[in-house]
């Protein structure tokens, strides 16, 4: 009796480690699965960013030159956005902000950040003092053109609206090789656009989109974490393209504050998790970047005014 009472637990015992065995390779099957899929999506559409848009290191540059490569900056991952491989995607009807949400929630960041930097470029640095007369291109661009939804589909499409709006800056840009144009970043214009960077509108914004992140369902949270890598991805541009542009900024004994900057930057543009809860990968670690390059960004600021 006891012999088969133990024959028929040890039967028991190999057929629950055998269920335990096949549940365990299940579980490891799909994460390949999962993981897979994943690194085929990245080769045919990226989704980290390791490299800032290149700044030329040129010594002597003229202001239209500077101005030239500023506009860049800061319109790079906007039309990046355009062309990569599925187009802006924020407002599509197949590859929607519901099928494809990672990369339209980033898309809708990017937009909000080269919007304020538009408007910023515009109605500060490209003009001969605040009470100068703002370009003509960039007046319609901004407000004709980037002030469209980025989810508009139609009267108007956003991305068409958007590749105008460039259209008028490249014609800005023209001006200022002709000599029409207004190029003139002063020193009170890289402080204000610090300020910018540091404050309410920018990362000030971003991490409001990441307030109480454990409490967001998993399907916000990770929406919200791309539309702020959308945003630093613009910021990271803009102030690489400010230091290198503009020596007096790297003499005011900045460089640990930049190298410190771009590296959290760089943390939030190269985040791609395979798998986004609101206790793991909970976006919490997103926050620390933001709040780190912050605090570094307005340390940079106030050295500027000093």
């Amino acid at each position: 009796m006891k012999d088969s009472l133990k024959l028929a637990m040890a039967e028991k015992l190999k057929l629950i480690a055998k269920m335990l065995c096949f549940q365990i390779l299940l579980f490891c099957v799909v994460i390949f699965l999962f993981w897979g899929s994943q690194k085929f999506y990245s080769l045919i559409d990226q989704t980290t960013f390791p490299d800032a848009y290149p700044i030329p290191s040129e010594e002597n540059m003229d202001d239209k030159t500077k101005g030239k490569i500023l506009a860049d900056a800061i319109t790079n991952q906007m039309k990046r956005e355009l062309d990569s491989t599925f187009g802006w995607t924020a407002n599509d009807i197949i590859f929607n902000k519901y099928f494809l949400d990672n990369r339209a929630y980033r898309q809708i960041g990017v937009y909000h950040a080269t919007k304020i930097l538009i408007d910023q470029y515009a109605m500060r640095i490209a003009k001969l003092g605040m009470n100068g007369r703002e370009s003509d291109w960039l007046y319609s661009a901004r407000l004709n053109n980037f002030s469209i939804d980025p989810r508009s589909f139609i009267f108007p499409s956003a991305e068409g609206a958007y590749k105008r709006g460039f259209e008028l800056i490249e014609k800005y840009k023209q001006s200022l090789d002709d000599g029409t144009g207004v190029y003139n970043c002063r020193t009170d214009d890289l402080y204000s656009s610090f300020a910018l960077l540091a404050g309410e509108n920018m990362l000030g914004y971003a991490l409001g989109l990441l307030q109480n992140a454990q409490k967001l369902p998993f399907y916000t949270l990770d929406n919200r974490i791309y539309e702020v890598q959308g945003i630093a991805l613009v910021v990271r541009d803009f102030i690489i393209a400010l230091y290198k542009l503009y020596p007096e900024i790297q003499q005011k004994n900045t460089a640990e504050n930049m190298e410190a900057v771009k590296y959290y930057l760089d943390q939030i543009c190269t985040y791609d998790p395979l798998y986004i809860t609101s206790t793991f990968n909970s976006g919490e670690l997103i926050i620390s970047y933001l709040m780190f390059a912050k605090s570094r960004i307005e340390d940079m600021r106030d050295s500027i005014r000093m």
